[in-house]
């Protein structure tokens, strides 16, 4: 391996917040080079600058994996979780979910494949936000960020929304081509935060707090859709009356299709998608606790080097 992200729930195995099966080797946003193929194994090549899928293994013949929702099949198992992942010299992967990086998309930058196609499967294969609608995208952080990009890319306006903490992230959305921000708890936008309310046809709840969801709900015009991408770790009240009389869709978007990676790779390819802005800081493997600690922090997306970029093997 080359480079592998440091995801929320990477953090919240170390706190032990998330329970799994150890010993076990974490993460699931990587990127490296082929060092070995398998028998059998058509379409790569050794030094090729590669990413992958999540699926460790899955059935392939219930009715989840013969539509392509693998992420939803009862079999599944996935690396960095219930098999072992990428923060390692070297992992081992089913082929079926190894890709190419498109030219001029540099390891660091593929190493943020996954959580990208979580944005693009909550964006365009569950939200399907169409061009000339309105997106208001809840919470700044990483998959936030990407929603955002995404959503633009498919020709719609995204707002961001999200907290006076996280003042980097708006510049960084700025810098991304995302001009339109609201801060919930700053007093002197509360006059453009009621503005907003009713006018959004489609939300996407990304960060997982209860209060966002609560005002997701308000935000949406009759007839709008919310999409909710984070977990929220607690039982979390609806107002269904409000829902009924004003006919909201509400949508569960969980991880990521096949699909959902490709378009990840073509967004990336064609530039209209920068994970690789999104990284705040970079360690070597070594200071894997200096890296968690990093990782904690508000906006912060950490990457973890297990060889210097340019040595190419994974």
């Amino acid at each position: 391996m080359v480079a592998g992200g440091m995801c929320g729930t990477d953090v919240h195995i170390a706190h032990g917040t998330l329970v799994i099966q150890t010993p076990r080797i974490l993460g699931h946003e990587l990127a490296g080079t082929v060092a070995e193929i398998g028998p059998g194994v058509e379409g790569l090549e050794l030094g090729q600058p590669v990413t992958t899928e999540t699926d460790a293994r899955f059935c392939g013949t219930c009715p989840f994996c013969v539509r392509g929702d693998m992420h939803l099949c009862a079999e599944r198992t996935g690396i960095g979780t219930s098999a072992d992942g990428g923060f390692a010299d070297y992992v081992a992967l089913p082929a079926r979910g190894v890709h190419l990086l498109p030219s001029g998309v540099d390891l660091l930058s593929g190493a943020l494949t996954e959580p990208l196609a979580v944005a693009v499967h909550a964006v365009i294969e569950r939200g399907q936000v169409r061009r000339g609608e309105r997106a208001a995208v809840m919470g700044p952080g990483t998959v936030g960020l990407l929603a955002a990009q995404v959503v633009q890319a498919q020709g719609a306006a995204a707002t961001i929304i999200g907290l006076a903490a996280h003042g980097d992230r708006y510049e960084l959305a700025r810098d991304l081509g995302i001009g339109s921000h609201l801060v919930l708890d700053d007093p002197s936008q509360a006059a453009h935060l009621a503005e907003a309310d009713g006018t959004m046809d489609v939300v996407l709840e990304c960060s997982g707090a209860v209060s966002a969801f609560e005002r997701a709900t308000r935000l949406l015009r009759k007839g709008g859709r919310l999409v909710l991408v984070g977990f929220y770790g607690e039982r979390v009240s609806v107002d269904l009356d409000r829902a009924i009389d004003r006919e909201l869709t509400l949508i569960a978007s969980r991880g990521k299709r096949p699909t959902s990676f490709q378009i990840a790779l073509e967004l990336m390819g064609s530039r209209q998608v920068d994970p690789g802005r999104l990284i705040t800081h970079r360690f070597p493997l070594e200071a894997w606790s200096r890296a968690f600690a990093a990782a904690e922090g508000i906006g912060a997306k950490v990457v973890l080097e297990m060889q210097a970029a340019g040595a190419r093997r994974t």
